[in-house]
């Protein structure tokens, strides 16, 4: 059972006034605001100010709908017995970390507000959500070769490879250390790789910071600029919440669509994942339906970002 209720009655709001129900579980102002802060970083809003008052609702109701969801979730995970070990916390989160040197991770949750206690809490939950699903809506293992075909047919725009880059890549902490690379490379004593060794302190710095091939489309938008270098290019520096980058591109390949054996893999998969999303999907409904949810509308109202 799912209701909501609004009252004219003013409402004085704290952290821990309660904005919903699940089950026997309170959700309360300050669980949403955290909430909000994770989708702020997800859809790269860099200031909340900037939001119209109606974007912030929508924000809100997306951030409440989304803790509404996960705990139901976990709820079922809890009553089928599944959890995740201590080995698969650390394997998740070192897939996390590696794109990251040292504690930079943690420096960039720090900047963004995000407290670790909470982004631990969450990753983990998000996890075992995740596990469960897999567990109960199992994914098929063999796929139809005609439906995949046919899927390949209708979708080829799908399996084309955009253009790739391949590039090298130097990350310094100050722009101070930046103009000591640059005045390097214009010397030409040593090549962009030996120099990457030398300054760089990104995690692939060993390997002269070989990034590997890479889709233009996948870029972060930080990087969009270096998409337009030419091949022995040199971008300028790029600055991050990491620090200062500076790339060299050493290979440049075509846009390249690819054939349906090349796709044919990852084709079956897609069909195995809608055809999971849907039975999920329809599980989740019946599931909220059957469950008691009570969100108080003037709350969630006043609440402000």
């Amino acid at each position: 059972m799912c209701s909501c209720f609004n009252t004219s009655k003013d409402v004085v709001i704290s952290g821990n006034t309660v904005i919903a129900e699940v089950g026997d579980v309170e959700i309360t102002v300050d669980k949403l605001l955290n909430e909000v802060q994770f989708l702020l970083i997800k859809f790269r809003v860099s200031n909340k100010n900037n939001l119209s008052d109606n974007e912030k609702m929508l924000l809100k109701i997306k951030a409440l709908n989304l803790i509404i969801r996960n705990r139901l979730l976990l709820m079922e995970a809890n009553l089928n017995s599944v959890s995740i070990t201590q080995e698969e916390y650390d394997k998740a989160f070192r897939q996390i970390e590696s794109g990251y040197k040292e504690d930079s991770f943690w420096e960039y949750m720090k900047v963004r507000n995000i407290l670790p206690h909470l982004w631990k809490h969450r990753f983990e939950n998000n996890l075992l959500i995740n596990k469960f699903i897999n567990t109960k809506f199992k994914l098929k293992t063999l796929g139809d070769e005609k439906e995949a075909k046919k899927y390949y047919e209708s979708h080829k725009e799908q399996f084309k490879k955009s253009r790739m880059l391949h590039a090298i890549h130097i990350m310094v902490s100050t722009e101070d250390e930046t103009k000591v690379v640059f005045k390097a490379i214009k010397s030409k004593n040593k090549t962009f790789s030996q120099l990457a060794r030398i300054y760089s302190s990104a995690s692939e710095a060993s390997g002269g910071d070989n990034l590997g091939y890479f889709e233009v489309d996948q870029m972060p938008e930080e990087f969009a600029s270096i998409t337009k270098l030419k091949k022995n290019q040199i971008s300028e520096a790029i600055k991050t919440p990491y620090g200062y980058h500076i790339f060299k591109i050493i290979d440049i390949k075509a846009p390249k669509q690819l054939s349906f054996v090349e796709s044919r893999d990852a084709i079956f998969e897609i069909i195995s994942r809608d055809e999971q999303s849907n039975v999920f999907k329809k599980w989740l409904i019946e599931l909220k339906n059957n469950s008691h949810i009570i969100i108080n509308e003037n709350v969630l109202s006043k609440v402000r970002l």
